[in-house]
Parts: C-alpha cells; sequence; structure tokens
C-alpha cells in the first residue's frame, strides 16, 4: 500500500509514535509518505496530489487540532480525498481539562472517514457509529528492550509524565509520604526510558484521566522498557495483561501505597514481575502488530 501519513513528527518532548509507526508500515513492506501536521496549510495541496498520484490510504490522528487547523479546513480536505480515510485518535475523547474541544472534532470528522480507530473504547461503546473501532497503542519495535542501570535514574519510586488535573493532588500525597523516595521525571524517551526503567525500581501510574475501558500508553512503554509497573487496575486491562503477573495493580490510594511499600522489599517478586510483563508486552503489543491488525481490518472492506 502507499499511504500518506499526516503527524506530529517532530515533537521534541514526546517519543514521536509517528516514526515508530513509520517504521512498522515501512517493516510490513508499504510506502509511507510522513507529512507534518505542523505545516498542514502548506503541505494540503501536496496530500491532494498524492493522493490522485495513487495513495492508497490517508492515515492521521488529530488532522492538525494541536496546531490550530480549523475543523472546517480539514473537513473540506477530508472531501477532496479519494483513498481510504483512516484515524487513529489516541487520547480520551472527552476530558474537561483540555481546551480544545476534542469530542466535538471527534464527532465531526467521523462521518466523513471510513475507518475511526480508537483507544478510548469508553466513549465508543457509548455511541454507535458502525466505523469505529478499538485500537490500543503500544511499544514502538526499537525501543522494546531491556535499558542499563544509570545513576541518575536509581530511585525507589518513579512518577514519569505531567502533572494536571487529579494528578495533583495524587502527586502530593506520595511526595508527603515517601519524601524524597518518591520522584517526577518527564521528558524521557527513547533509549533513555529503557534505562529509566531498568533503574527506578518501581514506576507508578495515576489513575487520572483512565477509566475501566480507557487507558493510556503508559502500560506498553513502561512495560515494553523493561519497568516494574504499579498501575490502576482497569477492568477492560484483563484483556491484555494479568494483574500480580505483567504489572501490579490497585484500586485506591492506600492499595498504592501498600503496595509500593511492600516491592521495596521484595526484589526478588519485583524482579520476576518486571521480567514478565517485559516479555509479555514485546511479545504481543509492539506498533508493526498494532498497524498489522489496522491493516487486517482495512483490507477486509
Amino acid at each position: 500500500m502507499k499511504i500518506i501519513y499526516l503527524g506530529n513528527f517532530d515533537n521534541p518532548y514526546s517519543d514521536v509514535d509517528e516514526k515508530h509507526i513509520t517504521y512498522s508500515l515501512e517493516k510490513l513492506g508499504h510506502e509511507v509518505i510522513p507529512i507534518n501536521e505542523r505545516y498542514f496549510y502548506q503541505e494540503r495541496n501536496r496530500i491532494v496530489e498524492e493522493v490522485a498520484e495513487g495513495a492508497d490510504v490517508f492515515l492521521f490522528h488529530k488532522g492538525g487540532i494541536k496546531f490550530n487547523v480549523a475543523l472546517e479546513d480539514f473537513i473540506e480536505l477530508l472531501n477532496h480525498i479519494t483513498c481510504k480515510k483512516v484515524m487513529w485518535f489516541w487520547d480520551k475523547v472527552a476530558i474537561k481539562e483540555i481546551a480544545q474541544n476534542r469530542e466535538k472534532w471527534v464527532q465531526s470528522v467521523i462521518p466523513f472517514i471510513e475507518y475511526a480507530f480508537l483507544t478510548d473504547e469508553t466513549w465508543a461503546r457509548r455511541h454507535n457509529y458502525k466505523n469505529v473501532y478499538i485500537l490500543r497503542q503500544g511499544i514502538g519495535d526499537k525501543n522494546a528492550h531491556l535499558g542499563k542501570y544509570r545513576k541518575e535514574y536509581d530511585v525507589p519510586i518513579a512518577f514519569l509524565g505531567s502533572v494536571y488535573g487529579e494528578r495533583i493532588e495524587w502527586v502530593f500525597r506520595l511526595k508527603a509520604i515517601f519524601r524524597e523516595k518518591f520522584k517526577v521525571y518527564n521528558n524521557i524517551f527513547g533509549e533513555n526510558l529503557c534505562d529509566f526503567c531498568a533503574s527506578a525500581k518501581i514506576i507508578v501510574a495515576p489513575k487520572y484521566p483512565q477509566d475501566d475501558f480507557y487507558w493510556s500508553a503508559r502500560i506498553y512503554k513502561i512495560l515494553g522498557s523493561g519497568g516494574f509497573l504499579i498501575h490502576p487496575k482497569l477492568y477492560g486491562l484483563k484483556e491484555e495483561f494479568e494483574e500480580g503477573k505483567h504489572y501490579v495493580g490497585y484500586k485506591t490510594f492506600e492499595e498504592l501505597v501498600e503496595k509500593i511499600e511492600y516491592y521495596l522489599k521484595h526484589d526478588e517478586e519485583r524482579e520476576k514481575i518486571r521480567l514478565a510483563g517485559h516479555k509479555h508486552c514485546i511479545q504481543n503489543y509492539t506498533y508493526t502488530q498494532r498497524v498489522k491488525k489496522m491493516l487486517e481490518i482495512i483490507s477486509e472492506k
């Protein structure tokens, strides 16, 4: 297939999933033409031209919403594209802290495309779109390995991510209990993430903004990079991971504290779970496996 891929390819503050997906698509034998959504208005004519020259798929995630691309302008582009149009939307669709109205954007775009892949199964279950499918994120193939110990990441308890919304109080409470044992990190990815996961004893994940059928890519990236993770117990998560074998789960803040204290003292159990979670994740949830599933669905119709 020839795939026109509109994405955010140069984010310096993130592990650019678009690059992992491009690698996976090319690994599977497809031609990928990456187009940076940051330059949507400069590139939209090129997109139409590439489609006219024989593209099979137009793949996108947020259609430039992060860079103030007007919804009507994006829909106008969709109307000019004659190949299969595919959206893979990774975020929680409805979240009050986000300034942009994600839900309105998603609902407006879905009628103009053939396939909408979401990670937010909770939102999908509440609606009745015939062209919506669930496709979770994963771990980039190049990052799916164990890292090496680095002293700067040697910390008993770590949280890796942004602190906002309900996470603010969650972080404050953990700091109050564990003090210097608990540290917050951000913008660690690639080889650094593998080393981080090899060095931090326990990595914790917050509940917010997850729910029983929506979770972020954190679990794939941490387990796939070799980290020991304490993560909220979510009903849908049992379809992909076994709690207590691949990761350690918690329901309440009090249970989280108990699990942290327990696994800080039980190195062998912690290491067994860490290695089992890593092996399971890289065997089942790489981006190559996710992309292959997507293309199978697209090819069926």
